[in-house]
């Protein structure tokens, strides 16, 4: 939720990312109707919503708390990914349980059953890979990520690799970010807990542990070679009045460093800070592209 304006603003430049992983998307394919509905996933149901038509499929994972609607959000920067991404592909999003719909209040979705909490990133990995399966979403797919949702996808693409035709990680939380912070991350790891007050109680809110997941992000298999785009902020993060302290001013030294590591993940990386995202389309996306074409 923190982060919800930066995802929108963010949904301009992964557009030109997800070109980038796979120039033939949108390749013909058989027709797929759009689709939006809960699918049954291991007891409890999830929410799913599929759009366009091509291939690959391109699978959206929102950032720590946020729901999938996110990537329907514009906020000065339109179209959302969503529309823009389903007008040459397939594309894919889903509701985590316990994740905020951007209603009038916030208010947790309803259109994923909760599970208990916390869990983890193998937890959210299992799950995804259930729902896809039952939902008959064929891959490979491109994994979009965003903040903690990055986490995610790069475990899934390093447990399910035949699975995964590409990444886009979009300011996405790096596993190296504990290790950098030493004594500071347990003050950081709580300040990324920290839900509004409305949910401070509530058992069906979305809490991740983190530790644990960073940990099964370094026990998983190495994540073979395929394209990997890595984009990272180029301005400072967005934090409520008041709140920058010795923590956030630290976070900022360390971000672009933990960034890096993200981009060694594969020998096929390319790595863009920018200070707005809709400068990085025409600055990034051709010779990326050229470059991984001629593969």
């Amino acid at each position: 939720m923190r982060h919800r304006r930066q995802t929108s603003r963010a949904a301009l430049v992964l557009l030109a990312a997800v070109a980038v992983c796979h120039p033939g998307a949108g390749s013909a394919q058989p027709a797929s109707k759009d689709f939006a509905g809960q699918i049954n996933v291991a007891g409890h149901t999830v929410y799913l919503e599929c759009r366009g038509t091509g291939s690959p499929t391109v699978v959206l994972e929102s950032g720590y708390h946020d729901s999938s609607q996110t990537w329907s959000l514009a906020d000065g920067f339109p179209p959302p990914v969503l529309t823009r991404v389903a007008g040459f592909t397939r594309v894919c999003r889903y509701d985590r349980p316990g994740t905020l719909l951007y209603s009038d209040p916030p208010r947790i979705t309803d259109r994923t059953a909760p599970v208990d909490m916390p869990r983890t990133a193998a937890d959210v990995v299992s799950e995804l890979h259930t729902l896809l399966a039952a939902a008959n979403v064929p891959g490979p797919y491109i994994l979009a990520g965003h903040s903690l949702g990055g986490l995610f996808t790069l475990l899934y693409a390093q447990t399910y690799p035949s699975d995964v035709k590409g990444l886009v990680l979009v300011d996405a939380f790096p596993a190296a970010l504990p290790r950098l912070f030493g004594s500071q991350w347990p003050a950081y790891r709580r300040l990324l807990d920290s839900p509004l007050p409305t949910f401070a109680t509530n058992p069906d809110f979305e809490r991740v542990d983190i530790d644990a997941s960073v940990a099964q992000i370094g026990k998983a298999p190495p994540l073979h070679r395929m394209p990997l785009v890595v984009l990272t902020k180029g301005e400072p993060f967005a934090h409520p009045p008041g709140a920058v302290g010795p923590v956030l001013r630290e976070l900022e030294r360390l971000w672009p460093i933990a960034a890096k590591s993200l981009a060694k993940k594969s020998s096929r990386t390319r790595l863009r800070s920018s200070p707005a995202a809709a400068t990085i389309i025409s600055r990034f996306t051709s010779p990326i592209w050229s470059h991984w074409r001629s593969d």
